[in-house]
């Protein structure tokens, strides 16, 4: 989580030591640590070693056949990774049986260090150069992110998902940080630097700027397949995941950086835990 939060702060030109980055550092440690503690075993670390190379290689390699190959094979992978269906990691649990609202289900949240990877992972090899004064975004996103909480928490209010719930607890104080790092930075960073920069067409030529409509007919899809990848949760949620996901879509399109998608899809999170029935009524 420290090489994630580190990885969004400006980089010096050379670091300690020679040039490696302070989250490559404290990645590097985290990786060691959680080796002698058991967390991470040989398949795992095989996988991690994977990820960090084919997202490099995506990155620099020109050839356009030779990057779709990269792309299907690191989204295969960051797929995986995120899905939970590589060996060889042992995320341990940090909220196990947590009831907060009445008429909800109980919920465990783990620190999943494999799709946690996923984000950091993208996040410093493909994430967009920041262009531009970044105070220019903040207005944009900010509205985005009040339209895309309003919709999303107001229907599924409407739909008998939710209902209003205020609530502090010490537990919610480690659920959000490692919602933000652990969940919004590694859906966002596989969403829009892969799904929708491919759907746009950048990623297998970067240089070339997306037209209108291939942008938007990215925006749509992206957040379609968002919704998808909830589904799990029933088609009702699945609505409202692809909603969350249109806006975060959006606010990618409209800034052409990472952070404005990830606050907005973390502004949904937080609200919903701390105003709202969490995760949702039970049998609905």
């Amino acid at each position: 989580m420290l090489a994630i939060a580190a990885a969004w702060w400006p980089q010096p030109q050379r670091g300690w030591p020679g040039h490696v980055p302070p989250w490559a550092l404290l990645y590097g440690t985290a990786v060691a640590l959680a080796w002698h503690h058991g967390l991470l075993r040989p398949p795992a670390l095989a996988a991690l070693a994977g990820l960090f190379v084919l997202a490099t290689a995506a990155a620099h390699v020109q050839n356009r056949a030779l990057r779709v190959l990269l792309w299907l094979a690191l989204a295969g992978l960051c797929a995986a990774l995120a899905l939970h269906r590589v060996p060889g990691f042992h995320n341990p649990v940090l909220l196990d049986g947590v009831r907060w609202s009445a008429g909800a289900p109980a919920f465990t949240q783990r620190l999943n260090f494999d799709k946690g990877s996923v984000g950091l992972a993208l996040l410093v090899l493909l994430a967009p150069a920041a262009q531009g004064d970044s105070r220019r975004a903040l207005l944009p996103t900010a509205a985005i992110a009040l339209a895309t909480l309003c919709l999303v928490l107001g229907l599924g209010w409407w739909l008998g998902l939710v209902r209003p719930d205020l609530k502090w607890n010490l537990q919610l104080a480690w659920f959000l940080p490692v919602n933000l790092l652990l969940t919004c930075v590694a859906e966002e960073a596989l969403f829009r630097l892969l799904v929708q920069d491919a759907l746009a067409g950048r990623f297998a030529a970067p240089s070339v700027r997306p037209t209108a409509g291939h942008a938007a007919l990215a925006v749509l899809l992206s957040a379609a397949l968002f919704g998808l990848a909830h589904l799990a949760g029933g088609p009702r949620m699945a609505l409202l995941a692809g909603l969350t996901g249109l806006g975060a879509a959006l606010a990618y399109a409209v800034t052409g950086r990472l952070g404005p998608a990830v606050l907005v899809h973390f502004a949904v999170n937080a609200v919903h835990a701390l105003a709202f029935t969490y995760p949702a009524l039970s049998g609905r």
